[in-house]
């Protein structure tokens, strides 16, 4: 017993090092990385995906930030795919853009893109999004803007719509880190990015190949995204193309949300993980083993409660390994918290909320079971328009 306790230990330890300095490298090596020019490019023709599941008030405020899109209107096109919706509000928008009405058993966001890909043929990229986004009147410009010849999906940059609670700031402060550590310095470094779920352009004949291969009721986007590095196709990232994506704004739907997640997370990212990390390290492609250590790294708040394990574990096993795990965590907490000041959330009363965000994702495994059976969906409530949010400058001053 000991024996095993002990491997355990060896694994968790190596394990947990070589994420924790993995960043920290990616970090520092992003300091030094000279930023893309960005040209005017060709306009490609975008059709816009809306997957909505009984959606009512958010989706008047989404359309009407869509329609301040300052692209030429001949270049692109919006289909809400409307799932059990608000029969009231369907029949408003009917009369402002397309509207396909889809009956899902599973009201996946997933099965409402595979309702659509026949429509995208006339289209050179499909852009697709959240019922309760609300996009930038400059994201399709950035977008196409940032695509060259080579580029076959481009993530946007997705920022919090709504900052007024401590759960919304805790539910955005992933979001922040993942986008600085996931996205933006990978892709200073010519690494991928991943994708967020929303907000992103993939071409349109990329689109009609994966997504019929794609069977989930959740996290279609980190299959997606493995499926695209398994084919050697990193995701771009485009900083400057801003969606608005709204915050959870009840400790019942945040809690519903990371059970979602997490399940997905174990289920589906670190089998895929698992599998890019072998054949990249076979075929000596550091973008699929990049994207399979991204996906097998657990909750950032779980690599914290395992290093705390390890720093105890530690005084009996390895002294030098207790220290080591200390330092290099302190450093890892040094450039966390520098992300969130530089996104203007950082607080004391953040911090010591940390506590709840731990216990919220042990109290989501135990929920695992209901995740599978259940799409988990979250309400979502918050109607600012795309122009109050504009006026707030601190959003958008920092891309």
């Amino acid at each position: 017993m000991i024996i095993i306790l002990k491997i355990t230990y060896w694994i968790l330890f190596i394990s947990v090092l070589i994420i924790l300095v993995y960043e920290i490298v990616l970090v520092i090596l992003s300091s030094f990385a000279k930023q893309k020019s960005i040209i005017q490019a060709r306009k490609r023709k975008f059709l816009i995906l809306i997957p909505a599941f009984r959606e009512s008030r958010v989706l008047i405020s989404t359309i009407d930030s869509v329609k301040q899109i300052k692209y030429p209107s001949d270049f692109f096109e919006v289909i809400l795919l409307n799932d059990e919706c608000d029969e009231k509000i369907i029949s408003k928008l009917k009369s402002e853009i397309k509207v396909v009405d889809v009956k899902l058993p599973s009201h996946s966001k997933i099965d409402s893109l595979k309702k659509a890909i026949d429509i995208t043929k006339d289209f050179d990229f499909v852009v697709v999004l959240d019922a309760d986004n609300l996009v930038h009147p400059d994201f399709l410009t950035e977008i196409n803007n940032s695509i060259s010849d080579e580029t076959k999906v481009i993530q946007g940059l997705r920022l919090p719509k709504n900052l007024n609670s401590t759960i919304e700031k805790i539910d955005a402060m992933t979001d922040f880190i993942y986008n600085k550590i996931d996205r933006i310095i990978p892709s200073q470094l010519g690494l991928t990015g991943t994708i967020s779920g929303s907000g992103f352009a993939i071409r349109s004949d990329l689109f009609r190949e994966l997504i019929p291969l794609i069977n989930t009721r959740g996290g279609f986007d980190k299959i997606l995204q493995s499926e695209l590095l398994l084919r050697n196709i990193p995701v771009e990232i485009s900083r400057n193309a801003i969606v608005f994506d709204e915050k959870t704004m009840t400790v019942k739907n945040y809690s519903k949300q990371r059970t979602r997640w997490l399940y997905y997370h174990f289920y589906n990212s670190i089998k895929y993980g698992l599998k890019l990390l072998f054949i990249g390290i076979i075929h000596q492609n550091f973008n699929q083993i990049h994207l399979g250590l991204i996906s097998i790294r657990p909750p950032i708040n779980f690599i914290y409660f395992i290093s705390l394990i390890l720093m105890i574990a530690g005084m009996w096993i390895c002294l030098f390994c207790s220290i080591t795990i200390f330092l290099v965590l302190m450093v890892f907490s040094l450039l966390i918290l520098e992300i969130l000041r530089s996104n203007k959330i950082l607080s004391f009363k953040l911090v010591l909320s940390l506590t709840f965000v731990f216990l919220n994702q042990l109290i989501s495994i135990l929920r695992f079971r209901r995740a599978r059976h259940d799409s988990l969906k979250t309400e979502h409530f918050n109607t600012k328009s795309i122009d109050e949010i504009l006026e707030n400058s601190e959003l958008t001053k920092k891309k």
